[in-house]
């Protein structure tokens, strides 16, 4: 039973213009104030008030009308009528039962309701903060000068205010939680955003490889907090242009995509690979010499030799020319890169499908 009821409050809006917490915090809020006025009504039976009974139980009614209008996309309308019921049995009630009746309390809370869901500008939230307060004002005004309509005494005016004051704090307490809630929701969408951005800032668009930037910052990193071996090479795909000029680039794009994965996958726990630019890439072999980094090397060589690739009707098989320098302290980052791209060139310049190292 409990788990319908609060999957009924908690239904979505259909609307994409409407905030879901704010109609979802208006069912609670109108739910629970329909509850006080129903002990406040049964509370003054006794002063036989019949004015102020009837007067309430339609303020319960407005209250239910603000309820339904919830679930027809009509929020806005809703926040409106709450607005209305609420100062409307503010003033009714606090004029006929008094001030130590404290359900003056209850504008604290549509303050807090129109600052934090309705969409209107600061200016007119302003407004409608002082408009709050003077009517507050004007009925602490009024109790000064004016007697109560319905006297109440003793132990039913004490128990009056203590439900009041609980009330009115579990209100401020469910629009703080829906405040948290849609802060801490707000924050997750802008983490993941943010984390999105510095994704598409260090990734390769074309092969989801890291990119030249992500790697470089990588590297630099890791030179600062290691002296272990290191050894880079730099990789360029044998005829590449040919292959764009004879099949197109969409072709083009395809080999790299797919040599990409099986580069991805080979240097899976050996180091970290990145696209350099065009069709070359780079490769880091951490806590390898040159001899050993040679060594895996070619088993990413041999990789791509095997790999088919396909396009369309086409099958196509590529080579790729392989510069390796072991790391020298002595040099500088992209000294040592330099190093390994004028080997890359060597190897083309000797016929290509070569480790030069």
């Amino acid at each position: 039973m409990f788990g319908k009821l609060k999957a009924y409050i908690y239904r979505d809006v259909t609307n994409p213009n409407e905030n879901a917490d704010g109609a979802i915090t208006l069912r609670i809020s109108s739910l629970i104030t329909i509850v006080y006025l129903v002990i406040l009504i049964a509370i003054v039976l006794y002063t036989k008030s019949a004015g102020l009974i009837m007067c309430n139980l339609f303020f319960i009614a407005v209250y239910g009308y603000a309820f339904w209008l919830t679930y027809h996309d009509m929020t806005k309308g809703a926040m409106l009528w709450y607005n209305v019921a609420t100062i409307g049995f503010v003033c009714f009630d606090i004029i006929h039962i008094g001030w130590n009746s404290g359900v003056q309390q209850f504008l604290f809370v549509l303050i807090l309701f129109n600052l934090l869901f309705t969409y209107t500008s600061k200016a007119t939230q302003a407004l409608v903060t002082v408009v709050l307060c003077m009517i507050r004002l004007y009925l602490y005004y009024y109790c000064r000068v004016n007697a109560q309509i319905v006297f109440m005494e003793g132990a039913p005016e004490v128990v009056l205010q203590i439900i009041t004051t609980g009330i009115v704090f579990v209100l401020l307490f469910i629009c703080g939680v829906m405040l948290s809630k849609d802060s801490q929701e707000i924050e997750r969408k802008l983490k993941k955003h943010n984390e999105e951005l510095e994704a598409a800032a260090n990734t390769d668009t074309l092969t989801k490889l890291w990119n030249r930037h992500r790697l470089m910052r990588y590297m630099e990193k890791r030179l600062a907090e290691s002296n272990d071996f290191l050894s880079i090479a730099i990789g360029d795909i044998d005829f590449f242009k040919k292959v764009n000029d004879t099949y197109g680039h969409d072709c083009g794009d395809e080999v790299l995509r797919t040599i990409a994965r099986v580069i991805e996958k080979k240097m899976e726990g050996q180091g970290v690979t990145a696209r350099w630019g065009g069709e070359e890439f780079i490769f880091v072999f951490e806590g390898v010499n040159g001899d050993d980094a040679k060594v895996k090397l070619s088993v990413v060589q041999d990789a791509i030799k095997k790999t088919v690739i396909r396009y369309e009707d086409l099958e196509l098989k590529i080579t790729m020319t392989f510069g390796l320098v072991e790391y020298d302290p002595k040099l500088k980052l992209h000294e040592n890169i330099k190093v390994a791209d004028d080997r890359l060139y060597i190897g083309k310049e000797a016929g290509r499908d070569r480790i030069v190292y």
